[in-house]
């Protein structure tokens, strides 16, 4: 949630980002319902492949909002996800890894283009 949170503030007040403060909360109230629901429902009740690799697709394809956090709170989620398969299903906990990490670093990599 941290660095969803940074990289909002970075969004709204970044270089030359004339934004309120009002767009910021509103970016941040996204960010902390989406982590909840996330991280207090989906990640302790979903286990296995298929969980992961939808948490991970869905990471990737959020990125086209990449200002709303979620790429950032589904990419963590992907992450989790993944690293408990790696122990059974290798390769789809791989995937899933993989899928997270892309999210989380095109956000950064959009983020920095935009400024």
């Amino acid at each position: 949630m941290a660095v969803a949170s940074g990289l909002a503030a970075w969004g709204t007040w970044g270089d030359d980002a004339d934004h309120s403060l009002g767009e910021y909360l509103a970016v941040l109230a996204i960010i902390a319902v989406s982590a909840t629901i996330v991280f207090g429902l989906v990640v302790p009740r979903w286990n296995g492949k298929r969980a992961a690799l939808l948490v991970g697709v869905l990471a990737v394809v959020s990125v086209v909002a990449f200002w709303s956090g979620l790429p950032v709170v589904l990419g963590a989620a992907a992450i989790l996800l993944g690293l408990r398969l790696r122990g059974t299903e290798r390769n789809a906990g791989s995937v899933a890894l993989a899928l997270g990490c892309l999210a989380i670093v095109a956000t950064v990599v959009i983020y920095i283009m935009d400024m």
